[in-house]
């Protein structure tokens, strides 16, 4: 038995199998539409959920943060308690070298001049009724006792160094070594000293601290070239890294370098008294100068071969500037 499929009157074939299609293309792309979508969600929700994930690192990291700040905070704030207890200790200090300059000046040095003074009016009164051995025990004593007055003086005039307030200003090394070696010239007009000195060398340093390190390096190379038929004192800047070291050398008699350690204590002497004078602490208050303005200080020498005393400031930008 046959069957007959009966369309409405009206209808074309050809124009329902074209709907049907355009139909399935519509489906089509709506299924593609939403698996875009889907895709697009998808990609969506794990770039939240990563956003989220760093949100929540960026919160432990900002806690972490809190806490450091914190404990910065804190240790600042004992820091801060510590260098108040410092500075009140180092005022203290000061009063009490105060007091103790005081009273050296005063109490000590009194009686010292008391020894000079009475040595002196004991041989000038009684002199003619003592016998060789006795002069030679007052010329000792009065001897000792000055001995002692120029070290409590030279002791002193260091402490002062060390507590006085820097003026920085700019200062032409070179002219301080010019002014410093005419001064020495003059005092010992006999003696013939050659010196080389650098030109147009400038600082930013305290001019009359500088003025007596100056003063000293050059006086102990002037002293320690005594010996010598041609002397030469020079002084330069070279050029290391970034920074400038200045130096004063000489040809004078030197020391040995195993007893370097011994330069800058006060009172230490590398050479008899006899040999050559001083109070033994010229080059422990250049040491001071020098780290009063940030830097250093050494020298290299060979016995009866020289000596070169090298020095750095931190609070200059070089020479000729």
């Amino acid at each position: 038995m046959e069957i007959h499929t009966v369309l409405p009157s009206g209808i074309d074939m050809g124009e329902l199998q074209v709907e049907v299609d355009e139909r399935k293309r519509a489906q089509e792309e709506l299924c593609h539409l939403n698996m875009t979508l889907e895709q697009r969600l998808a990609r969506r929700d794990a770039e939240l959920a990563a956003a989220k994930d760093e949100l929540r690192q960026d919160n432990r990291r900002l806690s972490q943060d809190r806490k450091e700040i914190s404990r910065l905070e804190e240790n600042l704030s004992h820091q801060s308690e510590t260098l108040a207890r410092q500075t009140l200790t180092i005022e203290n200090l000061n009063r009490e070298l105060e007091s103790l300059n005081y009273s050296i000046s005063h109490d000590l040095r009194a009686p010292i001049r008391h020894l000079i003074g009475f040595s002196g009016a004991l041989l000038e009164d009684y002199g003619d009724q003592l016998d060789g051995t006795a002069h030679t025990f007052l010329d000792s004593i009065a001897k000792a006792a000055r001995k002692i007055d120029s070290q409590v003086e030279a002791l002193l005039k260091m402490s002062r160094i060390t507590r006085q307030e820097l003026n920085l200003t700019r200062v032409d090394l070179s002219r301080l070594v010019h002014d410093c070696a005419a001064s020495l010239q003059q005092a010992s007009p006999q003696r013939r000293v050659r010196f080389t000195i650098a030109d147009k060398v400038s600082v930013r340093a305290d001019a009359a601290l500088l003025r007596t390190a100056l003063e000293n390096l050059l006086d102990n190379a002037w002293k320690f070239t005594g010996t010598r038929d041609s002397a030469t004192i020079e002084f330069g800047h070279r050029q290391e890294g970034e920074g400038t070291v200045y130096f004063v050398r000489d040809n004078g008699v030197g020391y040995e370098m195993k007893y370097a350690d011994r330069l800058f204590g006060a009172f230490q002497r590398l050479h008899r008294s006899d040999e050559f004078e001083g109070v033994g602490v010229g080059l422990a208050t250049v040491q001071r100068i020098i780290h009063r303005h940030g830097g250093r200080i050494w020298a290299e020498a060979a016995l009866d071969a020289g000596a070169t005393f090298y020095f750095t400031l931190s609070t200059e930008p070089g020479p000729g500037n």
